[in-house]
């Protein structure tokens, strides 16, 4: 049966006492359910890696606490620790069989002959290669996909207490990614193993993960399910990590009880934005963001009440949704907007001058700190 996986106040500084010391993870605290697939999100340098490579044992933490269920894996070694991980290059043996990569584990472990033939025959069962076991040749002769499972197989094979994906998708193409990203919920839900998945595609985390942690800069800035933190970000960076935000630089008229007055600088347009929508306590004459997602925004061809005029720059037809690109004036330099619209607005253009209008029940308030990626 699977166990929590808890990190208290972990800490890892890369070249600690130099004169340039990189802090990568900072005070990390969180605790992972027992049989959970939860996802490290976040851009490149944020410390998700160096998180998975800690928990492998591949990484000495400078200080802090990771255990599993009760016992404390800070200090036992790698190769004690019973952890399945899968690369993002896979890692495969290319001389070996696809049989042998998948037994490898078990081999070193000096299991029976008997058991590691009916362990690997279940694993591979499990993802779906018992036709390409049967076979049974070297990995190169599979696909991207084939060759992305074998590595899950033998990740799994020897009961591993946590499972830990890097990026394990990265080098498929994105036809495969969708599927895979479908077969390793199924696999590690068939498993109940906790599973740590580490990506920097927000979509796919949001896809795979039961809950999902956003890292920036070594911090946990915020862990929820895909829905609570795509509807209710903490921040500004959270905001527009987790799917597209568009924000308008705004100034606090005043405020009340129940909501917070907004007007967006040099457009002359207020809003009142319920408190319950703000993700700050600002304060008249603070400055704050106005958020809008693609979807809470509107074009028109023809002036609306409280919009912002704009041009046109690209028109995308993606399926179920048009996005539109639009670049309205701003007090400091242009800002690209995107709109997604429900269909095809045929009176407007690439190049056509707009207006962007606002869904005002659903935007919101951010402090403009952290606001960058």
């Amino acid at each position: 049966m699977s166990n929590n996986v808890t990190y208290e106040n972990v800490n890892k500084i890369y070249g600690e006492g130099s004169k340039n010391p990189v802090h990568a993870l900072k005070d990390v605290s969180f605790t992972i359910n027992p049989g959970e697939l939860f996802c490290l999100l976040g851009p490149s340098g944020c410390g998700k890696t160096t998180l998975l490579r800690s928990t492998a044992g591949l990484e000495e933490i400078s200080s802090g606490k990771m255990y599993y269920g009760d016992v404390d894996i800070s200090t036992i070694p790698p190769y004690k620790r019973n952890i399945g991980m899968v690369f993002q290059s896979f890692a495969l043996y290319p001389h070996m069989s696809i049989f042998e990569n998948v037994a490898y584990g078990l081999r070193v472990r000096k299991v029976p002959n008997d058991e590691v033939k009916k362990k690997v025959t279940q694993v591979m069962e499990l993802v779906g290669l018992q036709e390409e076991l049967k076979r049974n040749p070297s990995p190169t002769a599979l696909s991207g996909g084939q060759q992305q499972r074998v590595a899950i197989a033998r990740a799994l094979v020897y009961d591993p207490d946590i499972l830990l994906l890097d990026e394990p998708l990265a080098n498929l193409d994105a036809k495969l990614r969708r599927y895979m990203r479908a077969e390793i919920r199924r696999i590690q839900k068939a498993t109940n193993i906790t599973t740590i998945f580490v990506t920097h595609d927000q979509e796919e985390a949001m896809a795979v993960g039961d809950r999902l942690a956003v890292l920036r800069k070594g911090i946990v800035e915020q862990i929820g399910t895909s829905d609570e933190l795509y509807n209710e970000p903490k921040n500004a960076f959270v905001a527009n990590f987790i799917g597209k935000m568009n924000f308008f630089e705004s100034t606090v008229i005043d405020s009340s009880k129940d909501s917070i007055d907004v007007e967006i600088k040099g457009k002359g347009i207020r809003f009142a934005i319920p408190k319950a929508k703000c993700r700050t306590q600002a304060k008249k004459g603070d400055s704050v963001l106005i958020g809008g997602r693609p979807e809470q925004l509107i074009v028109s061809a023809a002036p609306l009440n409280k919009c912002i005029e704009g041009n046109v720059h690209i028109i995308q037809h993606l399926g179920s949704f048009i996005r539109y690109e639009v670049t309205i004036d701003s007090s400091i330099s242009p800002v690209a907007l995107e709109i997604d619209m429900d269909s095809l607005q045929k009176d407007i253009h690439e190049g056509d001058r707009v207006y962007v209008g606002f869904k005002e029940d659903k935007i919101s308030l951010f402090s403009p700190e952290g606001r960058e990626l």
